[in-house]
């Protein structure tokens, strides 16, 4: 700041207020925890069109560019693909058939 005078004053950081970020959260059912599966069903998108995704270097988990289309995924997770959004890993269960209930949180 060139020529203007500036004061700063040093304020608790419980009085920040900010908007949290929206989120729109279901659930779905997949046969595996792999990153094209559930990153194809969160954003809607077939899993052809997220592994070429993948090869481009436009998918990253926990903001870690992701080279392999079977890189499994767990609780807490951040997935986001260039162009498309960001995704969390929500709460995984298991069904009666060996397959995995996933809760996918997506930021909007």
């Amino acid at each position: 700041v060139a020529n203007v005078s500036v004061s700063c004053t040093q304020i608790p950081l419980l009085a920040l207020e900010y908007e949290p970020p929206r989120t729109q959260s279901f659930k779905t059912v997949e046969a595996s925890l792999r990153v094209d599966a559930l990153a194809s069903a969160g954003f809607k998108i077939s899993r052809s069109k997220l592994v070429n995704l993948i090869s481009n270097g436009d998918v990253r988990v926990n903001w870690t560019t992701v080279t392999k289309n079977g890189t499994t995924l767990k609780t807490g997770d951040i997935v986001s693909v260039s162009g498309k959004g960001r995704l969390k890993i929500g709460e995984i269960n298991s069904t009666k058939k060996g397959k995995f209930s996933v809760e996918l949180i997506r930021y909007l």
